[in-house]
C-alpha cells in the first residue's frame, strides 16, 4: 500500500502508462520525481549560480524488496545529511511490463512512464527516488545503480535506485547480509543525486565522485567537501555538520 501524507499534499497516481490505473493506490504526497541529468546543462546551471531548494526528498520504497530492514538506517543518514524533509512511501507497482525475456531492466522505458503518469505542476521542487530489487542499465552502460532525470530546467525530479547490486542477499535472496552496508551504499547514491537534480552538478569531489563499480562505490567518501558544502548548505541542499 502507498502511505498517504496530508490531504493538501495529494498528488496523482504514479503507474506506467502501459498497466492499469485498478493496479495501484492513490498517491497522496507533496512531491515529485526527478531525473538526474549529467549533461552541461546542469553545469551551466551550477555555474551561474542556479540551483532549486528542495522541499522534501521522498524515497518510494517497492514492494518486492524482500529484506527493508537498511531503510531506517538510510533515512537516519539522510537526515543528517540532507536539509529537506525525507519521506518514505511503501510502494505497489507492477515492474512485470519493464522487465526483459533476457538481460537487465532497461531503465528508459521505466523512467519515461514515471515520468508521463505523474502530474508534474506541483511540487516541483520535491526530489523522488524510486528503489526496486530489479538489476537494470541505462544504455549504453552495461548496468546502472541508479538512472535519474532533470535538471532546474525540468518540472521533473526523478530517480531509480536499483538494489540488484547493492544488497547483498543470501536465504535464497530474502534476507540482507548487512543492513547497514546496503543503506549507505544507498545514501551515497540519493544524496549526491539530490544535488545534481536541484542544479549541483560541476564537481566530482568526495561524494560527487561517479563509480564505475560496487567497490568504488564503497571508497566513495560519506560527506561532501568544501567548497561543495558551504555551498550546498547555502542553497538548503546540505546540512551543516553538528
Amino acid at each position: 500500500m502507498l502511505h498517504a501524507l496530508p490531504a493538501d499534499q495529494e498528488l496523482p497516481w504514479i503507474m506506467p502508462k502501459n498497466s492499469k490505473p485498478t493496479r495501484y493506490n492513490r498517491l497522496v504526497m507533496g512531491m515529485l520525481l526527478s531525473f538526474l541529468a549529467t549533461g552541461p546543462s546542469l553545469a551551466n546551471d551550477h555555474a551561474a549560480g542556479r540551483t532549486l531548494r528542495p522541499t522534501a526528498v521522498a524515497l518510494h520504497i517497492h514492494e518486492e524488496i524482500a529484506d527493508q530492514r537498511f531503510v531506517p538506517k538510510l533515512v537516519a543518514r539522510l537526515q543528517d545529511t540532507l536539509a529537506p524533509p525525507i519521506v518514505t512511501i511503501p510502494t505497489k507497482m507492477d515492474l512485470e511490463p519493464f522487465r526483459p525475456t533476457l538481460g537487465l531492466m532497461d531503465a528508459r522505458p521505466l523512467l519515461d512512464a514515471l515520468i508521463g503518469g505523474i502530474d508534474w505542476r506541483r511540487d516541483g521542487t520535491v526530489v523522488r527516488f524510486v528503489v526496486i530489487a530489479d538489476d537494470m542499465q541505462l544504455k549504453p552502460a552495461r548496468f546502472n545503480f541508479a538512472a535519474s532525470a532533470g535538471d532546474t530546467s525540468t518540472p521533473f525530479h526523478l530517480s531509480i535506485v536499483s538494489l540488484a547490486r547493492l544488497q547483498q542477499l543470501t536465504d535464497g535472496g530474502r534476507v540482507d547480509r548487512d543492513p547497514d552496508r546496503t543503506a549507505q551504499r544507498v545514501f551515497k547514491l540519493i544524496a549526491k543525486n539530490t544535488a545534481r537534480l536541484m542544479g549541483y552538478a560541476s564537481s566530482d569531489a568526495c561524494l560527487f565522485a561517479f563509480p564505475r563499480s560496487l567497490s568504488e562505490l564503497d571508497a566513495t567518501p560519506e560527506n561532501f567537501c568544501e567548497p561543495d558544502l558551504s555551498a550546498l548548505v547555502a542553497a538548503g541542499i546540505a546540512r551543516s555538520p553538528q
